[in-house]
């Protein structure tokens, strides 16, 4: 049996995981700390990881860039998240940081990401995971481009710790996710295949 559907009229941006971990202590709170992370697996720049790390003075403070691969931080900051998402989060102008991001744990249980740079290292894990939610897209556009494909996994459960220390903070519903999903979803979720494409030029 052959494809069930070619798209020809759209051109890829890039395509590989998206993990995301925003915490705080209720609703109406500021976040303890937000971690969201790339794993390119291809795009314009090539392979990369680049993660996105807010965590406040409060809760042990530390703000920046971090990647394994500048050109492909550059990629992202300038074709994914400044030029795709409608999250005001990654408009502040960041520092890039050289580190080793390495992914550890059970990804059908426990999954962590270590991001280590000089004498800092931040850990991620998400724990008690929902069923895949599998998107056919395209889903909705912002700023042109929009994502075709995607298997999300949101998590009741995840921490941030910074050298050891947890931020604390716990999940919490977001309805940012209506236009995608046709409903809320939580503040951690990751997406093990991603896929970003915009209208195709030719």
């Amino acid at each position: 049996m052959g494809l069930e559907r070619v798209i020809e009229d759209r051109a890829l941006v890039w395509s590989g995981e998206h993990w995301i971990a925003y915490l705080r202590e209720q609703d109406d709170a500021p976040d303890n700390g937000r971690v969201s992370l790339y794993h390119i697996r291809f795009s314009g720049a090539g392979e990369g990881k680049v993660a996105f790390v807010d965590i406040p003075r409060e809760t042990g403070g530390l703000i920046g860039i971090y990647t394994d691969n500048q050109d492909v931080a550059q990629f992202v900051i300038e074709h994914v998240v400044r030029g795709n998402s409608n999250n005001p989060y990654y408009d502040h102008e960041l520092p890039i940081v050289d580190a080793s991001i390495n992914q550890v744990g059970d990804i059908r249980t426990d999954p962590s990401w270590e991001i280590e740079a000089g004498d800092d290292k931040v850990v991620v894990t998400w724990t008690s995971i929902h069923p895949a939610l599998i998107l056919e897209g395209p889903g909705p556009f912002i700023k042109g481009a929009s994502v075709t494909h995607s298997i999300l996994f949101f998590t009741n459960e995840a921490t941030i710790t910074l050298n050891g220390a947890l931020t604390g903070g716990v999940p919490y519903v977001r309805s940012e996710w209506m236009p995608a999903i046709g409903r809320q979803g939580m503040s951690t979720v990751f997406a093990i295949s991603e896929t970003t494409t915009s209208v195709s030029s030719s």
